[in-house]
Parts: C-alpha cells; sequence; structure tokens
C-alpha cells in the first residue's frame, strides 16, 4: 500500500467528514451504545465551520490511491484536535503515519507537551504513542454522555546527544 501523508487542502473537507463518519460507525460500536454512535457520528453538522476548523494549526491527510483514507489536526497550543482513519485501512500505519509527523512538529514548533481527549477507542493508541490518563471525564454531547480520557505527553525538545 503506497500511502502519501500531505498537508490538508480545503477540499478534502467532504472527504474528511466521510472518513470521520465511516470511523465512528466503523470502530465506535465496539465501545459506545447505537446512540452514542449515531450522536458522534453526527458531527460536523456546518461543512463550512468544518472546513474552517480544519484550517487552523496543522491537519495532515493519507492518501491511498487517489484517497483521504485518515487525517488528523495539531493546534498551535499542542492539542491533537483530530486523529481519525477510515475502518478500511484501519491498523495499517495511516493513524502512526499522521502522529509522527505530527509530534516532529509540535516539537520544531517548541511545544513542550502534546495533549488530547481520547475517546475509549484511540485511548489505547494515545496510550502507545507515549501518553499519560491525566483524568477521565463525561462530557455530554445532545443530551448523551461519553467517556473520554483526558491525555498528554511530555515532549523532549532536545535531540538526544550522538556518541
Amino acid at each position: 500500500m503506497l500511502m502519501i501523508i500531505r498537508p490538508y487542502q480545503p477540499s478534502d473537507a467532504e472527504a474528511i467528514v466521510a472518513v470521520f463518519r465511516d470511523a465512528v460507525i466503523g470502530t465506535g460500536s465496539s465501545a459506545y451504545n447505537p446512540q452514542q454512535v449515531a450522536i458522534w457520528a453526527s458531527y460536523p453538522e456546518q461543512i463550512e465551520a468544518f472546513r474552517q476548523q480544519l484550517s487552523r494549526g496543522l491537519t495532515l491527510v493519507a492518501v491511498v490511491e487517489h484517497q483521504v483514507v485518515a487525517f488528523g489536526q495539531l493546534e498551535a497550543s499542542g492539542h491533537v484536535a483530530f486523529l481519525y482513519t477510515s475502518s478500511q485501512f484501519a491498523r495499517q500505519g495511516c493513524a502512526s503515519a499522521i502522529y509522527q509527523q505530527l509530534e516532529a512538529a509540535a516539537i520544531q514548533q517548541g511545544n513542550s507537551r502534546l495533549y488530547t481527549e481520547a475517546s475509549r477507542i484511540s485511548k489505547h493508541f494515545f496510550l502507545k504513542m507515549g501518553f499519560q490518563i491525566l483524568e477521565t471525564e463525561w462530557v455530554i454531547r445532545k443530551g448523551v454522555q461519553f467517556e473520554r480520557f483526558k491525555m498528554e505527553k511530555l515532549l523532549s525538545l532536545t535531540s538526544p546527544e550522538v556518541e
């Protein structure tokens, strides 16, 4: 599989929404009930607002055979706002490849930490990437409660010495 990681372009927004919804529906049911999955998958409701949100910070997409299959976003503060992979491409290294570039960009920007609010599903990915759980929190979306995890990773801003 030839995967290309490239910066987000505004014309990618509809494809990113499709990846987001497919990821939520395709993997969300393993950790959330049908009502929670339906509410989660209903985001975003306004494509133009979402397009603007994706234009903030650094948003990267993974492309396979001219198809967007994953995306991730790093805000200037070090917040990993999104990291989703289409269910068809799950566990094939797409999220890891995007994450590695986001972390490298954060270090280059001088961020001393990365942080995110991870779902029950993405929590395991972030733990593998070196994040720690700070706390479990419950958020309400459209009247339905969701469990998520505030996580962070402290970054080393100095490169290791070569002997």
